[in-house]
Formats: structure tokens, C-alpha cells, sequence
């Protein structure tokens, strides 16, 4: 159950997942990805500092926009990840990893590149 907080920033969509007792599904971070991914912006970030962990409908959410993003030339970066998410993303095959990085500092850096 997430909370989305959203932001546009100049080069990116910022989006901040945060616990919500009250959602009882994940249609916010299904809508915010899907707003995130009609816009021009070539990055979407997704701060994920407030979980201490990720229902697995988010994750698969996350999995799939990652896909469909890249199938842009644009990118799905996680930031902040929780340790069991990082275990289970990095168990994929490289191809269908998200890119994750410590901080929204490399998140623009990710971006840059």
C-alpha cells in the first residue's frame, strides 16, 4: 500500500513512494507511472527512501514501466531502494533490471549519461 508523491523537475519526473495504510491496492503508483510515462521527460525517478519494503504489485508495476520506458530510449531509475527489493531486481536478468542508484544525486547522473 503506497502513497505518490509527484514532481517535475527540468530533465525528470520525480515520483516518492511512501507507506499508506488507507490505499488498498496500488492504483497511485499505477496512475503516477502512467502520467510519468506520458510525459516528455526523459527520466522518471522513483525515490523509494520512505519503504522499508515494496508489495510485490509495485514491484512488478515498477518492472513493467522500466520495460516500457527503455522500449522509449528513456529511463526507470529507483533510488533509495529497499534491501529486498535490490535482492529480487538484481536476481533478474541484466536486461531486465531497473537502473538503481543510492540518491537522486545519481539518479541526475545516471540521466547525464
Amino acid at each position: 500500500m503506497l502513497d505518490v508523491h509527484r514532481e517535475i523537475l527540468p530533465e525528470s519526473y520525480l515520483l516518492i513512494l511512501a507507506p499508506d495504510s488507507h490505499t488498498p491496492d496500488e492504483e497511485k503508483l499505477s496512475r503516477a507511472l502512467f502520467r510519468a510515462s506520458r510525459s516528455s521527460k526523459r527520466a522518471v525517478w522513483v525515490d523509494c527512501s520512505l519503504l522499508q519494503h515494496m508489495p510485490t504489485e509495485a514491484i512488478e508495476l515498477l518492472l513493467a514501466y522500466a520495460y516500457h520506458l527503455r522500449c522509449q530510449e528513456r529511463r526507470l531509475v529507483l533510488c533509495h531502494v529497499p534491501e529486498e527489493v535490490q535482492h529480487h531486481f538484481l536476481h533478474l536478468d541484466a536486461a531486465s533490471q531497473p537502473l538503481m542508484v543510492a540518491s537522486l544525486l545519481d539518479a541526475d547522473l545516471g540521466v547525464s549519461e
